[in-house]
């Protein structure tokens, strides 16, 4: 997701502080009024690309939350269509040629012998290639959903981090950060519960992640 907002001025009403000692004059603060997100797979034939634009209604419009409930939505449907059941593997006549011709794995490009599997994509079904065991194991497809801000470390990262804690509690969520101070991030996550099971009598719950990561101009879920 690539993911920017919009902002108008709003003057704030203060007190005239004292002059004998130090202060910050907050004279005015920033309020989204417009968001705009774009959502795009390496496939466009397993997820069609998504255009998201919102304007808020009124001036009491909460912009910021409308964003992460309109994420949270997203991450879970993709979740439910494309990540819940893997698709089983299309395997035709010339890839089993090309599968037992291969002589590298084609994930670490090492030599493979009869250690060999058949390696394919959970999202589309293609045959990938041939690849040792140990790397086809490995070679998962990664429960997380960068979203991609411009300026996210130095200003939009402040329009919506409060919002991330909404419902964290009830919903058995976690939020993880890196500061470098008070308002800047290294790194931020939160998680996404998408499904739920019960398992030796408890309720247990299947979580993808959400969040940031270096440089924080990259906001990031599953």
């Amino acid at each position: 997701m690539y993911a920017d907002f919009e902002s108008f001025i709003k003057p704030i009403d203060t007190c005239q502080p004292g002059p004998c000692k130090s202060y910050t004059n907050k004279y005015q603060h920033y309020v989204p009024s417009l968001f705009c997100n774009y959502i795009k797979c390496f496939d466009d034939k397993v997820y069609n690309p998504k255009l998201v634009v919102y304007t808020a209604q009124s001036e009491d419009d909460d912009v910021a939350q409308k964003f992460i409930d309109m994420l949270e939505e997203d991450i879970k449907q993709i979740y439910e269509e494309h990540f819940r059941f893997p698709k089983e593997m299309k395997y035709t006549k010339s890839d089993e040629v090309r599968f037992q011709a291969a002589t590298e794995c084609h994930i670490c490009g090492g030599e493979v012998g009869e250690d060999r599997a058949r390696d394919h994509c959970h999202l589309t079904g293609k045959f990938r290639g041939a690849a040792h065991v140990s790397c086809n194991l490995v070679y998962q497809i990664s429960k997380f959903f960068p979203v991609i801000f411009h300026n996210l470390s130095g200003y939009d990262s402040h329009l919506f981090i409060k919002k991330l804690k909404g419902g964290c509690e009830d919903k058995n969520e976690t939020i993880k950060c890196i500061p470098k101070n008070e308002e800047n991030y290294i790194t931020f996550s939160r998680e996404v519960v998408v499904d739920s099971f019960v398992k030796d009598g408890k309720m247990s719950w299947l979580k993808e992640t959400c969040g940031s990561s270096i440089p924080s101009d990259l906001w990031l879920p599953v």
